[in-house]
């Protein structure tokens, strides 16, 4: 998993009209919770869009003053109409602590489908698993090679090292699809 700095500054007045205030200032209010820490702070909304906006999960190394804190972001909040960000949750968090994240599926090799004319069709982006920090990966490689053609490869059939799947059996990940000159020619 990726490491990504952060560096907010801590904000004491709570309360709707106080965020109001620093989102037209361009700032995001922010919460920091768990493991004993409820700390807010505040970043700005560029710094927050480049948190939001990303297709990777990151461990974010989280100063605050002179204290640093790991945390994972748990939850967040877009403007309905303009999509900026209203506001971040982080979640504190040790490496040897267990979390449950969706992490970016990348699809590995070539389908035995694909090579006989068939259509891959990825049909899941990010996958929910459990694990410790320190064991999840950047992004959950998926060998596709034994696919063949008509056929789906679901969550059931796979596994990951350390990692425990937190998405239904029945969830398909990828399929080869049949090209129609293809039904046609065999009836």
């Amino acid at each position: 998993m990726q490491v990504y700095k952060l560096s907010g500054e801590r904000r004491i007045p709570d309360g709707t009209r106080e965020a109001r205030r620093l989102r037209r200032a361009g700032l995001v209010p922010c919460a920091l919770y768990g493991k004993g820490i409820q700390e807010t702070f505040v970043l700005p909304q560029t710094e927050a869009h480049k948190v939001v906006f990303t297709p990777h999960v990151y461990l974010f190394e989280i100063g605050l003053g002179e204290r640093m804190h790991n945390a994972i972001l748990r939850e967040y909040q877009l403007h309905p109409v303009h999509d900026y960000v209203l506001h971040l949750d982080f979640m504190a968090c040790g490496l040897e602590d267990e979390v449950t994240v969706a992490l970016p599926v990348k699809l590995t090799g070539v389908a035995e489908g694909v090579q006989m004319g068939g259509k891959l069709v990825p049909l899941t982006r990010r996958l929910r698993v459990r694990g410790r920090v320190k064991d999840l990966p950047a992004v959950l490689e998926i060998d596709i090679s034994p696919l063949k053609l008509g056929k789906t490869l679901s969550v059931g059939k796979l596994s990951f090292p350390n990692l425990q799947i937190v998405a239904s059996p029945d969830t398909a990940i990828a399929r080869i699809e049949i090209p129609r000159a293809l039904r046609t020619q065999q009836g």
